[in-house]
């Protein structure tokens, strides 16, 4: 990226230092492609994941140039992809939400029903989930959306760089990856676009990106974002098992072992590096706190909006209302050790918020007898 950095330049332009900018873009996009078994010219350069998403979905709806057309999509989509849909809904458009099981699995039968009504335009089901890390039946739903002549998208941001990755055995149209996902810098994204699907570009102002994404490109990022992509995929089959153990092991102690525990999502087809659970009877936001005291980074709460206290809409279509989602992530950083000792401090954890929060509770009580 420094290299890159130092070699800037136009690569719109044909003078020297364009000339290396160029290469240095075309040899980035082309090594991205190969690994996701697409051709160079396929490849768009954005912002990262949540670009990627709105110009796959609102670049062929708008290319279709139908407002009251179908867009299909499963229930538990990252909030980039339900956001599109609903930016979508407000031009004219009509999304369908298909449900899916207590796992996250999408319901198939439905979405064939769906993608096969007439005006429906495309549909987009994502690879792997972004909170439960439930994986989805992609190229199921790839081949009954293009038998029903459907686009079909997928964001696979959880996988590239986790899992094997290639656009033609998976059979769909556009797929979205991100760079700062497996390793590489973040504001740095892609979008495959497969040859013949009409994509209207946005944004507009001149003929970057095969006239597919206007504005200067980021090259540090895109040498970044490929660099990370070739080094993840040297160690990709030994990162996938050893996270899988990881997870298996942090996934079944916690179902064992923490009071009031629910570990959500399906239990083996599955990303191998994500782990969601939900704890009753405790205050998200403070069990978050506390763990951040003691080192552990845990995400929760909703992630487009990143409050802890909030609900989790992935678990409420899982048929899980009213759920704290608490989320882990290992990387090839995670040990074992890291593991354990997070294992070994969250049950006394959540056992002493319990006891605060029947303290607070008898508490209260007191006090509302007093009044009475």
């Amino acid at each position: 990226m420094a290299r890159a950095a130092e070699a800037f330049g136009d690569p719109m332009r044909p003078h020297a230092s364009g000339r290396r900018a160029r290469d240095l873009l075309e040899d980035s996009r082309q090594s991205i492609a190969s690994v996701i078994g697409a051709q160079a010219d396929e490849l768009v350069f954005t912002s990262g994941g949540t670009e990627s998403v709105a110009l796959g979905l609102r670049g062929v709806a708008r290319a279709a140039g139908k407002p009251g057309g179908r867009i299909v999509v499963s229930a538990v989509e990252h909030p980039c992809v339900l956001g599109s849909a609903t930016w979508l809904e407000a031009d004219g458009f009509h999304v369908v939400r298909v449900p899916v099981d207590d796992h996250g699995r999408l319901d198939l039968d439905v979405f064939l029903a769906e993608v096969r009504k007439p005006g429906t335009i495309m549909a987009s089901v994502q690879h792997s989930n972004h909170e439960v890390g439930t994986l989805q039946p992609v190229a199921e739903a790839a081949r009954f959306a293009r038998e029903a002549g459907v686009w079909f998208h997928t964001d696979a941001c959880q996988s590239v760089g986790r899992l094997p990755m290639d656009v033609l055995n998976l059979g769909v149209d556009l797929l979205t990856l991100s760079g700062h996902k497996f390793g590489g810098p973040a504001g740095i994204g892609a979008l495959y676009v497969r040859r013949g699907v009409p994509l209207a570009g946005y944004p507009y102002g001149d003929d970057r990106e095969r006239h597919r994404r206007a504005g200067m490109e980021n090259l540090p990022g895109a040498v970044g974002m490929a660099t990370a992509l070739e080094a993840a995929l040297e160690e990709l089959g030994d990162q996938a098992a050893a996270q899988w153990a990881l997870t298996t092991h942090i996934r079944n102690t916690l179902a064992e072992q923490v009071a009031s525990c629910s570990v959500h999502g399906h239990p083996t087809q599955r990303a191998p590096h994500l782990v969601c659970f939900s704890v009753e009877g405790v205050d998200p936001e403070v069990l978050l706190m506390a763990l951040d005291d003691r080192g552990f980074r845990v995400g929760g709460g909703g992630v487009a909006s990143g409050i802890a206290h909030a609900p989790s809409p992935v678990l409420e279509a899982m048929g899980i209302p009213h759920a704290f989602s608490f989320r882990i992530g290992v990387g090839r950083l995670t040990t074992e050790e890291d593991a354990d000792r997070f294992l070994a401090e969250l049950p006394a954890l959540v056992g002493e918020l319990h006891r605060m929060e029947e303290a607070a509770s008898d508490t209260l009580d007191r006090i509302r007898g007093n009044d009475s």
